[in-house]
């Protein structure tokens, strides 16, 4: 329907979809901000307090992303000693993990580094008319900084159209600093049941892999590297019944890999587009970084997209 006719059938646009603003009061998450986004189609809740990343994601009310034991964590919890990262992993459609580090523990850098427990500043929520397109759109910029040291700015912005069955995700990481920098950067991605489920594969990897078995006692994590081709790449998970899948661009992002992980309660397969195949101490041996010089800019940019099957 065009705008007009549209609203010929509704009083508000929040009776199907819209943006809701609120604040948890409970638990480890009371007092951490959350903006709901809900296309009609697809609904997901953005957290401004953890580095703009996306908790609870549902596809035409289907969970489609994981959420862990921990649930939801204010960063005032966060831990950043050895692994005691995953104290406050609460998994999530995004985690992202950075800007110094991903992997390992590493001098002074936690596993998976520091911006995922950053709270956002001037963050905009954004939602209206443009035609007959209704566009759903947060941003923020979260700085990891410190004195006589790296002076990191990381934007978001999070765009989604009312009816959609997909939306983006625009990274941008600024070196306000006047010193060249390295960085790392990988999205942690993280799909559980009832799209992962026993019978589910996933889409665009190699097959020996793809299959996914129901929980498993025991079962410990899988983290496999994967080889995609072309500009832009596309990998996902299809249970039958509806399909989820991120598009992201290799130029920025030219490595992948599957964090597979099908045990009891941590049931989830993880797609991870990342800035290189390395962790921890070897991103350090092998000067697998990405250097920005002082006011340098890079951008990264990855599409969620679902579908029914």
């Amino acid at each position: 329907m065009k705008r007009q006719e549209l609203l010929k059938h509704i009083g508000s646009v929040e009776q199907i979809g819209g943006i809701r603003d609120f604040t948890f009061n409970d638990g480890k998450a009371k007092g951490v901000r959350a903006i709901e986004i809900n296309t009609g189609n697809l609904r997901f809740t953005v957290l401004p307090d953890r580095c703009m990343d996306i908790a609870q994601a549902y596809y035409k009310d289907n969970a489609v992303s994981w959420l862990s034991k921990t649930g939801i964590t204010s960063p005032a919890f966060y831990e950043k000693d050895d692994k005691n990262w995953l104290r406050g992993f609460y998994g999530g459609l995004i985690t992202t993990c950075g800007l110094r580090n991903i992997g390992g523990p590493v001098n002074d850098m936690g596993l998976h580094g520091r911006i995922a427990n950053t709270p956002a500043k001037n963050v905009s929520v954004y939602a209206d008319w443009e035609g007959d397109e209704y566009v759903m759109r947060v941003s923020g910029e979260m700085r990891e900084s410190v004195v006589f040291g790296e002076n990191l700015v990381f934007k978001r912005t999070i765009t989604a159209k009312l009816f959609a069955d997909e939306f983006t995700v625009e990274d941008t990481i600024v070196n306000e600093g006047f010193s060249d920098e390295n960085i790392a950067l990988c999205y942690h991605c993280n799909f559980g049941y009832p799209l992962v489920r026993e019978g589910a594969k996933m889409i665009n990897v190699p097959e020996d892999i793809a299959d996914i078995s129901a929980p498993i006692h025991g079962k410990e994590e899988e983290c496999i590297g994967v080889e995609h081709e072309g500009d832009i790449a596309t990998a996902g998970i299809e249970n039958g019944e509806i399909g989820a899948y991120i598009t992201y661009k290799r130029d920025t992002l030219p490595d992948f890999l599957i964090w597979k992980m099908l045990g009891e309660s941590e049931y989830v397969v993880g797609l991870e587009p990342r800035t290189t195949n390395f962790g921890g101490e070897n991103i350090i041996k092998n000067n697998a970084y990405v250097s920005l010089k002082s006011f340098e800019e890079y951008k990264t940019e990855l599409k969620f997209s679902f579908k029914t099957l």
